[in-house]
């Protein structure tokens, strides 16, 4: 590479950063103060509690936390209390209402937005009987959660995936290290091990969640690529019902990342990484009716641009939910038969998708099933586009639980020409609350 080339790509990766940084900056100072009198708890991977008075209608604010005792963020609670007068208050009722959890939802995974649909996920989680460690001096090691998944298609692509996480409590903030071993097999081409090493910091500011994750990708035959991720998010109106029901809730979040683009083996040979800058909202706009959606930019080091979004409106019907799914993806450039990734200048998938979780086997297994089907279209081609999921959860031990599922697609994410295209993924994962 000639010294103009390096000194284009250092400036190109200087101006990435400033971007990313005042981007940001910008996202949390506009929370701020659109939330400085409402908040609840956070959006993403969340699971907070919910009371309320027998009031019909009341305005809700959140009762402060130390910043010394933040739980992981799918374990924060949050207690609302009415504004009344004082002289037509109602004697409180509150300890009969039911704590209500509010619902869960995480930024969709890059593969199951490209099949048109979401992460296929079971409502309940692991029960632990102990509370939150509230000490600022020792250490606790809340969970442990162990995944392995392996993805393969039918065009001799194969990557066998293996995670390890830990969360901990130390000096009364909350931690996750996250390690592993994963593997990007590909046909002719020298397969690609890495070990990436990430830690991330999850605190509150005011009424913003913020995540911070830092960490290294380490590869057998490749230079090692530094990673960060930066998401915040925060509710910024709620209302709930007189019995403790969550009737709406809006939560707004942004993420801003940079690391190696781990699509395949020969894309991590020709050592191509990206800042990718997702901005999204989560809407419940009735008990049984939501809509998710979100907007992507990416900046490659190819000098390749990305656009992506994907939109979710759901309805629950009992142990059924009904969803409409909508992604689109475009790149300025198609540089897949250069560097390895697929990179369509256009690409669409829409579907519907019908789910249904219950319990099977005398309530042993707890399985959700899902079935999505629409259309695909790739620069103007158009064709058929169906993906299904399965996944079940067993609860092996009040703290333990073990959950294995299957997604089939034939979604394309690569140019396949007349051949036709599919990928199946197995997962499992063991997950221990300590």
């Amino acid at each position: 590479m000639s010294l103009s080339s390096k000194n284009c790509c250092n400036s190109f990766e200087h101006k990435s950063s400033n971007i990313c940084l005042i981007l940001l900056s910008s996202l949390v100072i506009f929370i701020d103060l659109i939330n400085t009198q409402k908040a609840i708890a956070a959006p993403e991977n969340f699971s907070p509690e919910l009371t309320s008075s027998s009031d019909t209608e009341v305005n809700f604010e959140s009762t402060s936390r130390s910043s010394t005792q933040v739980d992981e963020a799918d374990k924060t609670t949050v207690e609302f209390v009415s504004e009344v007068n004082p002289q037509t208050s109602r004697p409180d009722t509150s300890a009969s209402v039911p704590q209500i959890p509010l619902p869960s939802h995480t930024l969709p995974s890059e593969s199951s937005r490209r099949s048109g649909t979401a992460d296929i996920e079971l409502e309940t989680q692991p029960d632990s009987d102990k509370t939150p460690n509230s000490s600022t001096s020792t250490l606790k090691v809340d969970s442990l959660t162990f995944d392995y998944q392996l993805d393969f298609d039918n065009f001799g692509q194969t990557n066998p995936l293996i995670g390890e996480k830990i969360a901990f409590n130390l000096y009364g903030q909350s931690f996750v290290l996250q390690t592993g071993n994963n593997s990007f097999e590909q046909d002719e081409i020298e397969t690609v091990d890495n070990i990436p090493l990430y830690l991330s910091w999850e605190t509150k500011l005011k009424n913003i969640n913020l995540t911070l994750t830092g960490g290294v990708d380490f590869f057998d035959r490749l230079a090692n690529v530094p990673t960060v991720t930066l998401k915040a998010s925060s509710p910024l109106f709620s209302s709930v019902t007189v019995d403790g029901k969550l009737k709406s809730l809006f939560v707004l979040s942004g993420q801003a990342q940079y690391q190696a683009y781990k699509f395949n083996a020969e894309t991590l040979e020709n050592e191509i990484d990206f800042w990718r800058f997702t901005p999204s909202i989560y809407w419940q706009i009735r008990p049984n009716l939501s809509l998710f959606t979100l907007g992507q930019y990416g900046i490659f080091n190819d000098g390749n641009r990305e656009f992506q979004s994907f939109s979710r409106l759901e309805q629950k019907v009992g142990s059924f939910s009904l969803a409409a799914n909508l992604f689109t993806w475009s790149f300025e450039q198609d540089l897949g038969s250069e560097n390895g990734y697929f990179s369509p200048p256009d690409f669409l998938v829409y579907n519907a998708e019908l789910a249904w979780q219950g319990k099977m086997f005398d309530e042993i297994l707890d399985c959700k099933l899902s079935l999505a089907f629409g259309k695909q279209s790739v620069n103007g081609a158009t064709d058929n586009a169906w993906t299904y999921k399965a996944l079940c959860g067993a609860q092996l031990l009040a703290n333990v639980k073990i959950d294995v599922g299957y997604t089939y697609s034939n979604v394309q994410d690569r140019i396949t020409g007349d051949t036709s295209f599919s990928n199946q993924s197995i997962k499992s994962q063991l997950q221990i609350e300590l």
